[in-house]
């Protein structure tokens, strides 16, 4: 019996060819080759029932991930082997809240979100609860990455070659600091000490009692992004790599970890280091081996990501969505419309928060 099914397998036809985009809009578009002496061509969806489909066909899915089947139906009535495509239908956009030129940067304090408005030169607060603007604070020039604090909100300014500090008890600037160059990402370490990238090749620590800088640190490459995780900054590089930098000796340590090309944003997950790419990779960073133990090709330009339901959301900044990956495989699972350009991202409460850099938009998706 065993071996007549086997040899019954055997015989069967080959399975159509079917290729679909792996992210789309609802109804998802499928395009099905058939073999040769097929008489009609069959698919469903997650093991549904059965449907003819025609070499180009639409079907309307619920927003999430499905498993699209299709087989032939051959001259004698005999089926071929089944070929299996998995799409993610995506959700509609939630409503958005409006901050205002074009942001770039984001960062929280408590129920505060600050976001940097690269080209209108504001911090802009906004509460998390009243999902409503209370508080712009005029920096100047074309600003870049933020980061907040109780006691500060910093602001790099990428074409003025400084960081400025602003106070959010008064919404006023009360310091601005040299550090040249084109200055990214901003973080703070365990010690409360700031700490700046730049794209010439450095990362500057400020001290907060002083408003100077203390140490500058040099890079393989231009930084893009920081971000602490226990004792360590690691910090994502213009040509592609990862470095860590100890904070308490201001000295990178270990060697340089290759992911692809413009690193763009971090997250710390249960999982290792997740990056996303400009270049379109996000990858898995093992941080005790120093290795990419997974790189998944995304639909399109990888910027921000975040850690949000289980689930690593990254903004695909050309293609309109956020898009959720499996921390451990990183399967597509879910996407949701986060505006025309989404940008930066974080996690407040259970609430992710997507920056929509052309709208001027943040955008709430409860994961």
């Amino acid at each position: 019996m065993i071996a007549v099914a086997l040899a019954s397998f055997a015989l069967a036809a080959p399975p159509p060819r079917i290729s679909l985009d792996p992210v789309q809009d609802s109804p998802v578009v499928v395009r099905l080759a058939s073999r040769p002496r097929t008489r009609r061509l069959v698919c469903s969806v997650d093991g549904g029932r059965p449907r003819t489909c025609g070499r180009t066909t639409r079907l309307r899915l619920s927003p999430g991930r499905h498993t699209v089947s299709a087989w032939g139906v051959m001259r004698g009535g005999r089926s071929s082997r089944r070929a299996r495509a998995v799409v993610v239908a995506t959700q509609r956009e939630p409503k958005t809240v409006a901050v205002g030129g074009q942001p770039v940067g984001i960062s929280a304090y408590g129920n505060a979100i600050w976001v940097s408005d690269g080209s209108g030169g504001n911090a802009v607060r906004v509460d998390t609860d009243t999902r409503q603007v209370t508080a712009r604070v005029a920096i100047g020039g074309q600003l870049g990455g933020i980061a907040a604090t109780g006691a500060a909100v910093w602001v790099s300014v990428f074409d003025g070659g400084r960081v400025v500090r602003a106070d959010p008890a008064t919404n006023a600037v009360v310091a601005r600091v040299g550090v040249g160059g084109q200055p990214t990402s901003i973080a703070v370490d365990a010690g409360g000490q700031i700490w700046v990238g730049n794209l010439d090749g450095s990362a500057k620590r400020i001290d907060p009692a002083t408003n100077l800088v203390t140490t500058t640190v040099g890079l393989p490459s231009g930084a893009s992004t920081l971000l602490p995780v226990e004792n360590v900054i690691w910090i994502g590089l213009q040509n592609g790599s990862l470095v860590s930098l100890d904070p308490a000796t201001a000295a990178l340590t270990g060697s340089a970890v290759h992911v692809a090309p413009d690193v763009d944003a971090l997250v710390s997950t249960p999982n290792g280091l997740w990056a996303s790419t400009f270049g379109g990779t996000a990858a898995l960073v093992d941080t005790g081996s120093r290795r990419v133990v997974r790189r998944v090709r995304l639909p399109g330009q990888g910027s921000g990501i975040a850690y949000a339901g289980g689930q690593v959301w990254v903004s695909v900044y050309d293609r309109r969505y956020a898009l959720a990956l499996d921390p451990a495989t990183g399967a597509f699972l879910a996407a949701v419309h986060a505006g025309v350009q989404p940008r930066d991202s974080l996690v407040v409460g259970s609430t992710l928060w997507v920056l929509d850099q052309l709208t001027g938009a943040l955008v709430p998706i409860t994961p």
